[in-house]
């Protein structure tokens, strides 16, 4: 068989982490990232901050998965951690930087948390975490 003329680089270790952690720095700490008047419904800003940092802990296992291989409970953790504190940040930021942003919201930070913390079972099941048996 012939070999491809053309093939695509691999993809850096870390560059879904990092392009992952600056679409949220964007969408959290800029006045107003996505012009839209309406809120979908009640609690959609808690929905997307749980997909958000949920999505980030997940990222962030899943590199390490494809870079290393399956990684174990520790890291997961680890990754997990990371991403609340980096949602404490955010948090934080929003309410010195004076943009507009409504900042130190205890429910944005619970969602947070509960998105970080849902996607370590999500992870395992996938097969990026590795389990005891």
């Amino acid at each position: 068989m012939k070999k491809p003329r053309f093939t695509l680089p691999a993809i850096p270790a870390w560059q879904p982490t990092v392009a992952v952690i600056i679409t949220i720095l964007y969408l959290t700490l800029m006045p107003q990232p996505l012009e839209m008047d309406t809120d979908l419904f009640p609690a959609a800003d808690k929905v997307i901050h749980f997909i958000m940092f949920g999505g980030l802990t997940g990222t962030i296992i899943f590199d390490r998965w494809r870079s290393k291989g399956v990684t174990g409970w520790r890291f997961a953790l680890r990754a997990a951690i990371i991403s609340i504190l980096l949602g404490i940040t955010v948090e934080w930021l929003q309410d010195t930087m004076n943009l507009g942003r409504a900042g130190r919201d205890p429910y944005d930070i619970l969602a947070n948390t509960l998105g970080a913390l849902t996607a370590l079972p999500i992870c395992r099941y996938l097969g990026w975490i590795e389990g005891k048996r």
